[in-house]
Formats: structure tokens, sequence, C-alpha cells
């Protein structure tokens, strides 16, 4: 039989070494164990197996095991042993642990990171366990050359239209075969055709290839503040002391060169260092800054294959690296000996797991330091609120680089009123005058420029203009985005996608394509520049393996004046030949309905602009806006981040939002809408009820913003709490929601966005 344990808050805190060695003595004279393995279901935390005799010498707290559960055979990890006597009674004899995954050992450390996090954001600890250790760890998965493809250099001339467009629209790199059918939308039997005319090709690739992205050399020493900053978190890594730093620095004044500075001493001293970063996009240039001086550096991120994942994962669990940088899951990274822990861009939203476990990187980061009695380092340009909240407060301590080191000075800034433009020329021109000014002259100097538009594809919407049919997604309520290269529709929510048309499927007009998409821009640039050379970084051009490294490779290398692209330009690259910033709609997500909107536009507009004049040329930053007075706008681009600060903290407080105050947001999907509106009324008046004397404002149910998403329609409830702790204690009181039929309900403690 197999017992289903208690729940385990003794794991937040257990000395997992000493409780093993005292388990392992008793068991050395004679005494058998029982096992707590976490196993992937939702629930529950972990189940009771015993060690059969010939698995006692392998099976430890962390390790892999294999063992029945009804008919079938599942992988979990032991988080606890004890003796028969200590587990809770049962009518049956326990069942037998089956095997041991040999080379897989989860340090106890991590174990007690995902014990407290599975206990905070509410899931099952095996659940949080299957998310922080790959699967092909589990499995015991070998890396394997992968097949991709690859466009030709020379394309035949013999080919139809509709493969011309689907030979277009592959970016430059390889592509799984899975990835090439779903960004083109055609059929596997296509692209054999393809690779059997020459237009493909097919290659294999070797395992843990990575791209080189040449990086600017180091420019200068420490300054003055860089070193305050160094010895400031340097003293607490010697004493050992949980201190939370937050690292405010302008684009450009050296944040890295602070990280390195203090890795290398952390390594030195035989210590081994975690480097979070919120993207894979900013991980190709970094990687090389960190490798040039810390040789033994892995990069982490889901880019990689699944067996490549799991050798990076056995590698790391044999102290085979001193410095690990990736994205949020590295966070789980098997390290033995963490000395310190960075969080760079540690305002980014990308830290948010958006499915279960729904856990943020950043605050996770803050909680392992504290269990590990090391300090932890978040570095901002545009601190979060709460981060700046928490600065103010005396709960982290500030450390500020306000300039940028040597001749390199910020740039200048300039917005642009849209809507004056519009009356000056008379027409609705997407790109404005001083703009391509701007481009031309950067271009004819040589230098090169960074465009920004956080919208991909050609347009964001086709409709009839007699009838008013707009091509909308069928799975989504939402406008699907035509792809002109592709020559697709697409839903950028769901996948779905069906080819184009050009005329309207009720009354047979012509559609007209509305609104700007990065794929519009690039050609709109080229055409008000001629011999521009272009180069776009969105979804579409960096998909596949490698796709970021390669593309920033080549604007590194110079083969385009401009790199166009989404929010994946704005922040983390250096590239000292960038003099021009230029930035479209930058007011458009400002009235979105989120608190955070406004936080959110001034930390992307300040990001980008940063990363003009980084080297000795000055820089200058352009922002076109239909209303340039927004004051997100005017602090970002005026350097009166106080002020926005000041201002936006005061509203959250009146209005009792993040970081006054804690957050839970409830959200009921299912196919059938009534049912899910039934549930969220439900479990919404039972929320009212537990929570009466909490002092809890409670929003919904209501549709939510994006009320249709693949098929599915979704209701939500947004819960105002005093303080953090008191969700928890709300959710303590509530136990569990009653289960609805067909219907999902989804937990998202502190989300960072309520659409």
């Amino acid at each position: 039989m197999v017992r289903a344990a208690a729940a385990l808050p003794r794991l937040v805190n257990a000395d997992f070494a000493g409780s093993w060695a005292t388990e392992r003595s008793r068991y050395a004279l004679g005494m058998p164990l029982v096992a707590e393995v976490a196993v992937d279901v939702p629930g529950h935390d972990a189940f009771t197996w015993r060690v059969p005799d010939a698995l006692c010498s392998e099976v430890a707290v962390g390790a892999c095991v294999i063992a029945p559960l009804g008919r079938r055979e599942v992988r979990g990890f032991v988080v606890r042993l004890a003796p028969p006597d200590a587990a809770p009674p049962c009518r049956a004899p326990l069942k037998d642990l089956i095997a041991v995954v040999p080379g897989v050992r989860v340090p106890n450390q991590v174990i007690a990171l995902v014990a407290w996090g599975a206990r905070y954001y509410r899931c099952a600890l095996g659940e949080f366990l299957a998310a922080a250790v790959p699967a092909s760890v589990r499995t015991g998965r070998e890396p394997q050359p992968e097949r991709r493809l690859v466009r030709a250099s020379e394309i035949p001339a013999n080919l139809t239209p509709r493969q011309r467009q689907v030979v277009a629209s592959l970016p430059e790199g390889p592509l799984s075969w899975a990835d090439a059918m779903a960004l083109t939308g055609c059929s596997r039997s296509l692209l054999q055709r393809l690779v059997a005319c020459g237009a493909l090709r097919e290659l294999l690739e070797s395992p843990i290839h990575e791209v080189a992205v040449p990086v600017p050399p180091e420019r200068h020493q420490l300054t003055e503040e860089q070193q305050a900053a160094v010895v400031a978190v340097w003293e607490a890594c010697r004493a050992r002391v949980s201190t939370t730093f937050l690292l405010f620095g302008v684009t450009g004044s050296g944040k890295t060169l602070v990280y390195l500075e203090l890795a290398e001493r952390v390594i030195a001293a035989g210590r081994q260092v975690l480097l979070l970063v919120p993207e894979i996009g900013l991980t190709p240039q970094l990687a090389a800054r960190v490798r040039a001086r810390i040789p033994r550096t892995a990069v982490w991120h889901s880019g990689f294959t699944d067996g490549e994942r799991a050798e990076i994962w056995r590698t790391c669990a044999a102290d085979g690296y001193d410095l690990v940088l990736g994205t949020r899951s590295a966070l789980f990274a098997p390290l033995s000996r963490p000395g310190l822990i960075i969080v760079d861009e540690e305002h980014d939203p990308s830290y948010k797991q958006e499915a279960v476990p729904r856990y943020h990187a950043r605050d996770l980061a803050v909680v392992y330091g504290q269990q590990l009695a090391v300090p932890v380092l978040l570095g901002s340009a545009t601190p979060s609120l709460e981060s700046v909240h928490n600065g103010r407060s005396g709960r982290y301590r500030v450390l500020k680089l306000l300039h940028r080191p040597g001749k390199a000075t910020l740039p200048a800034a300039e917005a642009v009123d849209m809507r004056r433009e519009r009356r000056e020329t008379g027409a609705a021109h997407e790109l404005s005058r001083r703009l391509l000014a701007a481009l031309r002259e950067t271009v004819q100097r040589g230098e090169q420029a960074i465009i920004l538009l956080n919208r991909r594809g050609w347009s964001p919407v086709v409709s009839c203009q007699d009838c008013g049919w707009t091509a909308m997604c069928r799975r989504c309520d939402i406008a699907l985005t035509y792809h002109r290269l592709a020559a697709r529709w697409r839903c950028h929510y769901c996948g779905f996608s069906e080819a184009s048309a050009a005329q309207c499927p009720l009354c047979s007009a012509a559609l007209s394509a509305q609104g700007l998409g990065t794929e519009q821009l690039e050609a709109l640039l080229c055409e008000a520049v001629p011999g521009l050379r272009t180069l776009r970084a969105d979804a579409d051009t960096t998909a596949g393996r490698q796709g970021h490294a390669r593309l920033l490779a080549r604007f590194a290398a110079g083969e385009a004046d401009v790199l166009v692209g989404t929010q994946m330009v704005a922040k983390g690259l250096d590239f000292p030949r960038v003099t021009l910033v230029g930035v479209l709609h930058a007011d458009r997500c400002l009235h979105a309905p989120d608190f955070r909107a406004a936080e959110r536009t001034f930390q992307l507009i300040a990001q980008v602009a940063g990363r003009a004049g980084r080297g000795e040329r000055p820089g200058l930053v352009i922002v076109q806006a239909w209303d340039p007075a927004a004051a997100p706008l005017v602090a970002a681009l005026t350097g009166r981040f106080k002020a926005f600060y000041d201002a936006e903290l005061a509203l959250r407080a009146e209005y009792g939002y993040p970081p006054h105050g804690g957050l839970l947001r409830i959200v009921w999907s299912g196919r059938d809408e009534a049912r899910v509106r039934a549930a969220a009324e439900a479990d919404t008046a039972q929320l009212l009820g537990v929570g009466r004397d909490l002092g809890l404002t409670v929003l919904g149910p209501h549709p939510c913003a994006l009320a249709l998403l693949n098929e599915r329609h979704r209701w939500h409830t947004l819960v105002k709490a005093p303080a953090r702790a008191t969700i928890q204690r709300l959710l303590d009181a509530v136990g569990s929601f009653a289960r609805h039929g067909g219907v999902h309900t989804a937990l998202d403690i502190d989300p960072q966005h309520t659409l």
C-alpha cells in the first residue's frame, strides 16, 4: 500500500544533512527505513514507501526514485527518511520502492527552497519539484545531436509562390522541424519537398553548441561608486550574512562589472555564484562577458534540448561549474556551495512564472539567501516599486551607481508629439520627420540604431471597411495578427493560424490591414531610407536554436545599421556603435486595464533609452507618442525617477495595491461559461465569508480582460489585503475550494498582471 504523507511544513527550515546522518546511523544498527517521496500529483505533498534492503545504500534525501503508485510507476524525490514507527498508521503493509535513478541527487538546500515555495505559492511539493528539476534529469536522458532545418545559401528558381513564402518566413538560424511547421503553418511534407529541391538543408547540430556573440572589451577600471558597491556586498559575503542589496544603477553605469568583480572574489573564496537574468535574449552577450573572466560558467535556460539540460544539470551537480547564469529556473540549479545570488533586471515581470508553480524568482531568491545565509544582490536601472519600497523601509540596503564610467554620458532625449506631426504633415505617418532625419544622420556617420515597437507581425488587425468583418481567432476573443512574409493570420495567445486572404469572406470587398507591427516597420524604414540594412528581433526571427545569439552576433559584427525589435531589444544589450534609439507608440500600453501599466511603460522606455551612447560617442533617444506629456514618459526621458516613484507609490497606497498590501488573483476557466461563472461566484462567496475579519477588499468575480483564451472562458476575482501575510492566513482559513466539474481554478499569489 502507498500512504499519502502528511503536510510537510517541517521541510522549510529542516537541517536535512543532520537528519539524514541520524537516520543513516539508525539503519547501520539494523533499523529499517521508510521514505517520504514527493511525486507530481496535484493535491499531495508526498507519499510513503518502504526502503528495501537492496536500495538502502542508494536512497538518500534528494535522491530520485521510481515507485509504484496504483497500476503505474512514478518518479519522485525523497524528501524525508524515517523509521517505520514515525510514519502514520496504515491498514496494509507499505509497498517497496522499485529503484533509484543513478546520478541524480537534489541538494538539501534546493529541497528546502522548493518546500517553502510550494507552501507560499500553494501547489503540491511534487509539482514544484517536477518544475525545478528538468524531466530529462529524472529519466536519465543523454544529449543527442538534433536534426534541424536551415535555409540554403542559394534559393532554387523553380519554387512555387507558396514555397517561396515558406522559405522567406523562416529565420536565419537552424530550426527544429516542429518549430518550422509552427512558424510557417505548413505541413511536414512541404518542408520535405523543400529539402529535396535544395531550398532547405537538414543538418545535425552537436549537443550544447552555443553561438559566440562578440562583446565590447572592458573599457575602464572600477569607479568609486562601483568599488563602494563591491566592498559593501563582499563584506556581507565574507561574514555570511543574508543581507539583500538593491543596486540601483543608471543604464550603462557598469552593474555587470560589479557582478563580475564580486563573482571572482566569491569563487576565489571557494564558493559558487548564481546569476539570474529575466530572458533568454539577455544571455548570449552576458554569457560571453562572464566566460571571458570565469571560464567554468554554465548557461541555463529553456533554449536547450532535453538532453542538453540534463547534461548541464548533472555537470552542475558534480561541481563542474563555478557560476550558473540563467533564467528563472536556474534558481534551482544543484549548486553545492552557493555564496552569492545576483538577480539582474530584478524589475522584469518575466521572473514570475505564469503556470504552476506560479513563483516569482526574484522573491524566491531573497528567501533562498536567507535560508543559505548568503547575500542577495538585486540590480536594475528601473527597480520595481516593491523593491523601491523595501529599500526605503530598510528591508533592502540600497547601493547606487548614478554615473556612466569614463567619457560615456546618458543620451539626450526628445519626445515627438504625433498629434502635432499629423496636423503639420496632413497625413498619418508612422515615422516622424525627426526620427527619420536622425536615422539618416546616424547611418551616414557609420553608427547604428535600435528602433523599438512592442508589437510583432505586419498588422495587429485585419478588417473589412465595408461591412465591418474582422479576422478573429477561432479559439480566443482576440483579433488575428497579419504576418505578411508567411502570408498567414496568427493568434499570439493560443498559436492558432490560417492562411491570409485578400477579400472579405462576407461581402468580398478588399480587406484592410490596420496598425503597425515590427515586420511592417522594417519595410517602412527600408522604404524611407534607401540602402538601409536592417535586422529584426522578435519572436518570429529569433525562433529556433540559438536564434537570439545568431541575430545579435550579426548586429555586433556590423551586418546591419538598424536593429528593429520588440521589448527583447530594450534591456541588457551593449553595442558601443549604437548612438540612436527610437521608440514608436510609446504610450500604447498606458491605458491597459492593469495597475502596473504606468510602471511597465516607464521601465520599458527608460531601459531602451539606455541602449544609446554606451560607448564614447554621444547618444540620442527619440520617443514618438500621442501623449508625450504622460508622466511615465516624462519621468523616463528626463531622469526624474524619484518623482515618478513617489507619485506611483502614493497611488498604490491610496488604492491598496502592492507594495502597500498583499494581492491574490483567482482565475476560473472552462469551456462552459455558465459553469465558470457559477464556480467563480461560489468560491468568491466562500472567500468573503472566511475573510470577513481580515480587512480584505474583494473585486469580482468578473470576466477577465482576455475573457476567452484557447476555447476556455475565463473569470477572475482580485483580493487585496493589508499585507502579504494576510493572504496566507486567508488561504489557510479557506483550506481548499470545492471542485467544480469542467472548471479549473488557479491561484496566483502576488500576480504580476491582471489581464
